[in-house]
């Protein structure tokens, strides 16, 4: 009985030095998720406004004939997906539900290419389809960096330019708030006026612009910004999006931990209390066999 005390007693103590780590990491993750919230937030509205300005010249019959809004279902290009995982765990669902939806649309684009953000995605589709993943960007350990964005945007510029894939398409954690986010699959290119927000009344209604000094001009040098900035803010809402996942799963690993150590120690001050009967008991029939 002295032993399983003993066990109990060293199990509490355990569970209680995990709380604190849980607890910490909690912590570490509310205050990483307050900062990276804050820059998602100042990213959203330049590409807000981005997105207003180029939903308008959409409609011009000039822009359907620039490249980056040409369809090529007859060409039967593949398409290439690119998804956004984190590089650690411990963050709950987050990474299984984004990786379900990928395998979804693995699926449903049987020649489809792949291109990994996050090292959790890429270590579960390097192991089953290596041939399909034409490139990774790993340990960003969720740190903006534009150099980096621009690099993956300029890459997925130059796979569509160069007529290698027909589409290009975006899987990554779509941050509704702190305790709420959702796997989400947007269409990165071709552009359609659709995808800058615009109603289906609004884009069956064309508008020729008189664009200076050329329409060619004034979409070479703004859609490739925006399509830099779309990278950057599903970058900054993937990694919001982690860091509240991780607070969550911290903060619910935390209560389990106080639910498991009250458990226990439930269960050791029966066994203390037991032992403590048992001893009286034999101290009591000792002393009645002694005067009997």
């Amino acid at each position: 009985m002295a032993k399983g005390i003993k066990e109990l007693r060293l199990r509490v103590r355990s569970i209680k030095g995990t709380k604190k780590i849980t607890r910490a990491m909690e912590m570490v993750s509310a205050a990483k998720l307050r900062r990276a919230q804050q820059e998602m937030n100042a990213a959203r509205p330049f590409t807000r406004k981005l997105q207003v300005l180029l939903g308008r010249l959409a409609l011009s019959p000039t822009a359907q004939e620039h490249p980056l809004f040409e369809l090529r279902e007859e060409e039967n290009l593949p398409s290439l997906l690119l998804f956004v995982t984190s590089d650690r765990g411990l963050c709950g669902a987050y990474n299984a539900n984004l990786i379900k939806a990928a395998e979804r649309y693995m699926r449903e684009h049987p020649d489809a290419l792949m291109y990994c953000v996050g090292r959790k995605g890429f270590e579960y589709f390097r192991k089953r389809v290596p041939q399909r993943i034409i490139g990774q960007t790993l340990d960003l350990n969720t740190k903006l960096d534009g150099e980096t964005t621009d690099q993956v945007g300029n890459l997925l510029l130059e796979q569509f330019n160069g007529r290698k894939v027909g589409e290009i398409n975006i899987i990554s954690a779509e941050f509704v708030s702190a305790s709420t986010n959702r796997p989400q699959t947007q269409r990165y290119l071709p552009l359609e006026a659709k995808a800058f927000g615009l109603s289906s009344e609004e884009a069956d209604k064309p508008i020729d612009y008189l664009l200076e000094p050329s329409p060619e001009r004034v979409f070479d040098a703004l859609l490739p910004t925006y399509l830099r900035n779309v990278i950057y803010l599903t970058l900054a809402e993937a990694f919001t999006s982690e860091h509240s996942s991780r607070m969550l799963a911290m903060n619910a690993a935390t209560k389990n931990c106080d639910e498991l150590a009250e458990s226990l120690t439930l269960q050791m001050n029966k066994a203390r209390q037991a032992a403590i009967t048992t001893e009286i008991i034999e101290i009591v029939s000792g002393a009645a066999a002694l005067e009997g």
